[in-house]
């Protein structure tokens, strides 16, 4: 059972700094001759092991578990690992299969007792891994906000090393060029790419590994078919496809690019419809003349909705300047901070309120009885009706006449009676929806999405006006009461010890004068 040297070098980023393949197995071969170790077997690996599923790696753990390997000589620990789950399986092995690992710097055995270093080492390694991730997906945002495509250039484009731009690339540029306008003049996509590949004997670009062959079928639907090519990146960002104006040169322009997709049978899009927050909303407090949102985008790529007087109101002239769409949402968000009651509070007035519903309840039952009563009269009295014109002491004229007075006065009755039922569960609704209103509105309106925003902003009040860049609302009266009563509130609950769901647990004089407070003695304020 001779040892196994195991050397692994990533293509990917993570290892670009490690030593290649044949110098670590160099190295690792002096260090056993050094320990005096038997010809060593190399195995080597090209592939990340960030994720498991690597197949010489697999293999050797076979070998392990087999028995048939029990010393393996790597570089670092982090060759053999960088996730979990080949992590633990080599712990495993050490510590039940009698397994050796071996570094230039450090040995690893059950017998030497320091496996908790292991554990450190590939925590770190899996840190590393994490932490790479993170800054590769943070890069690729920033670029891509920045107007630059993350990655490799399309074809017909190259990667500007120097300033880490796209630019076209001489050779091939107008080349696929004419391939676009050979298929907007009528002819095929595949005579378009036999047209380039054998009349002007087109070759991708030659890189290490790929390129320097006639452009592939899949290739030119693959081009065809990206919005690259008009000026637009196309990238998913955490599994959402994200569009981006670039700023790079474009070939074609957007109308030649949607004729294009007509000829694959893909229909030109209808232009999505935008919702503004506060569009249609917002009165000019110099001119009275409506508040108009429009879009903008920066040659940067950065994209601004600003808000304008339309300057149409009674005035000859209004010098009201326009606003950001965040700044008024940012107004209208501090707005929704000012009615947000503490949830303690808001716990305790809920309940109580519904405890002192009572009344209302007993109110409902009284006059559900009542009405009840004068139903079962009314029914009485029909059928009474209906016995009298039996024993013909009615015409049938006076018969039809009564019934329909008292069938009527029967349906009013009954609809009174579903409107007491209804009356009290619209009232616990009401309570229960303005408490949740106040308590979710914001962080639901900084995270929902235009239209979610729009209904959070319009439920606040009914008159929206825009002065000086300082938006005021004329808030609806219950949200008026709650703005007023927020800030003695937070107090209030800073100075009691209230349990999770509003109950005290220590009835003290204060408790006691606060509480009479919120239930509207004024005299009891404890200020």
């Amino acid at each position: 059972m001779s040892p196994v040297i195991y050397s692994r070098k990533s293509t990917e980023s993570e290892d670009r700094q490690v030593l290649s393949i044949d110098s670590q197995i160099h190295e690792l071969e002096e260090h056993g001759q050094r320990l005096n170790l038997s010809e060593c077997e190399a195995r080597r690996e090209s592939m990340s092991a960030k994720a498991p599923g690597r197949p010489v790696f697999s293999k050797l753990m076979e070998d392990v578990e087999a028995g048939r390997v029990t010393t393996i000589l790597c570089w670092k620990l982090d060759r053999l690992a960088r996730n979990p789950v080949d992590g633990g399986r080599i712990i495993w092995a050490i510590k039940n299969y009698g397994l050796r690992i071996i570094t230039p710097t450090q040995s690893y055995s059950r017998e030497e007792d320091n496996i908790v270093f292991m554990y450190m080492e590939f925590g770190m390694a899996q840190k590393y891994i994490d932490d790479l991730g993170k800054n590769v997906k943070r890069g690729n945002r920033a670029k891509l906000e920045t107007g630059w495509l993350p990655g490799s250039a399309p074809i017909g484009y190259v990667n500007k090393l120097d300033d880490h731009t796209i630019i076209p690339d001489g050779e091939r540029f107008g080349l696929i060029k004419k391939l676009w306008h050979f298929i907007l003049d009528g002819y095929t996509p595949e005579s378009a790419r036999q047209m380039i590949n054998e009349t002007y004997n087109f070759q991708t670009r030659k890189t290490k590994r790929t390129g320097g062959k006639p452009l592939s079928k899949s290739s030119l639907y693959r081009l065809i078919r990206s919005p690259f090519y008009y000026g637009i990146i196309e990238r998913k960002v955490d599994g959402e496809l994200q569009r981006h104006p670039g700023l790079h040169e474009p070939m074609i322009t957007e109308d030649e690019f949607w004729r294009v997709q007509e000829v694959l049978g893909f229909p030109r899009p209808k232009p999505e419809k935008l919702t503004f927050t506060l569009s249609g909303v917002i009165r000019c407090g110099e001119c009275g003349a409506s508040v108009t949102p429009e879009e903008h985008t920066k040659k940067s790529g950065k994209y601004y909705v600003y808000y304008h007087c339309t300057k149409r109101g009674k005035k000859d002239s209004c010098s009201q300047k326009s606003i950001t769409g965040k700044e008024l949402d940012a107004q209208v968000g501090q707005v929704l901070s000012d009615i947000k009651l503490p949830d303690r509070f808001t716990s305790w007035a809920v309940t109580w309120l519904k405890e002192t519903n009572r009344e209302e309840r007993n109110d409902r039952t009284t006059a559900q009885k009542s009405l009840q009563t004068a139903c079962n009269d009314v029914q009485t009295k029909l059928d009474k009706l209906t016995d009298s014109l039996l024993d013909e002491l009615l015409t049938p004229e006076e018969f039809r006449r009564q019934k329909e007075r008292l069938v009527e006065e029967q349906k009013r009755l009954k609809e009174k009676l579903g409107d007491v039922d209804q009356r009290a569960e619209n009232w616990l609704d009401r309570l229960d929806q303005t408490f949740d209103f106040a308590k979710t509105a914001k962080a639901r309106f900084e995270s929902g999405t235009s239209e979610e925003r729009r209904c959070i902003a319009i439920a606040l009040g009914s008159s929206f006006v825009l002065k000086d860049l300082v938006l005021s609302i004329e808030c609806f009266d219950m949200w008026k009461k709650f703005s007023e009563i927020a800030p003695q509130v937070r107090k209030d609950c800073e100075t009691l010890e209230l349990a999770e769901f509003g109950q005290h647990n220590k009835e003290t004089t204060d408790y006691s004068s606060v509480i009479s407070f919120w239930q509207g003695n004024r005299d009891s304020n404890p200020e």
